[in-house]
């Protein structure tokens, strides 16, 4: 029993040595042109990996180069997200060390920490206190028995 390759190699054989037979070189053209036919299909084939191969190193040296972008902007996030991290413990810290008179951030500061007003804070709830609360300490108090409402008589 004869396979179709071990037929192949003997006709092949025969053919370089140029002893072939006009019926096996009829055997033979088949053979060899389902042999261009699957080479040709072959090449076909590995022409379109090639240029799918090509579309995919397109698409990750994009994908890689927008990784790298993304990664950039995150790493400066971070930074920016870091450097208000600090300021807000800065603030913070601030807040809890403040005392009567150094609220000079806001008057949500003063409002916050001055339930009385308080000398030397700026803002104008604890001055406009402080200035009345100095008017009547000035102010001459009232004698008693002497009615203020009957100044002419």
């Amino acid at each position: 029993m004869t396979t179709q390759p071990q037929r192949l190699h003997h006709l092949l054989d025969r053919a370089r040595r140029g002893v072939i037979l006009p019926a096996e070189g009829e055997a033979l053209v088949p053979l060899v042109e389902k042999l261009a036919a699957d080479v040709e299909f072959y090449e076909a084939a590995t022409s379109r990996m090639r240029d799918r191969a090509e579309v995919a190193t397109v698409r990750a040296d994009r994908a890689e180069a927008r990784v790298r972008e993304l990664e950039a902007e995150n790493a400066r996030y971070e930074e920016v997200v870091g450097e208000l991290n600090e300021a807000n413990t800065r603030l913070q810290r601030d807040n809890a060390r403040l005392t009567a008179g150094q609220c000079i951030d806001s008057r949500a500061m003063c409002d916050q920490h001055h339930a009385p007003p308080v000398a030397g804070c700026p803002y104008p709830r604890c001055r406009a206190a402080r200035n009345r609360d100095q008017r009547a300490a000035t102010a001459p108090a009232p004698t008693p028995g002497h009615d203020e409402g009957a100044a002419g008589t």
